[in-house]
């Protein structure tokens, strides 16, 4: 079945860098490509008239296949008891660029399971 994209959203890493993410619900199947994945708790807090999604960071990861799983056994048992139920991707087919990406965001938002 075709998912459709809960839209796009900014994260910054610890540098100020600000990374552009397409947010997927999680069980979305992905092509082949690389990028860096951002596993979140989509929520919404904001009680008003908009209704705008917040993300609690769980997990970021990057991968040279987004077909793959997202993670370990153990890591999408922490996903789940996170509440884990939406993906944020940014692809990018250079790994040297995805690794310090991932490590920014990481520093920038520190993930429950990471």
């Amino acid at each position: 079945p075709y998912m459709a994209t809960y839209g796009n959203i900014t994260f910054y890493g610890k540098s100020g860098e600000k990374y552009y993410f397409q947010a997927w619900p999680l069980e979305t199947r992905f092509r082949s490509v690389g990028a860096v994945y951002f596993v979140t708790k989509r929520v919404f807090n904001d009680k008003t008239y908009r209704r705008r999604a917040s993300h609690e960071a769980v997990f970021i990861g990057q991968t040279g296949n987004l077909a793959d799983p997202f993670g370990t056994q153990l890591q999408l048992g922490c996903f789940s008891k996170h509440g884990a139920n939406c993906v944020c991707v940014h692809v990018d087919a250079n790994e040297e660029r995805r690794l310090a990406t991932k490590q920014d965001l990481i520093d920038g938002q520190s993930p429950s399971c990471n």
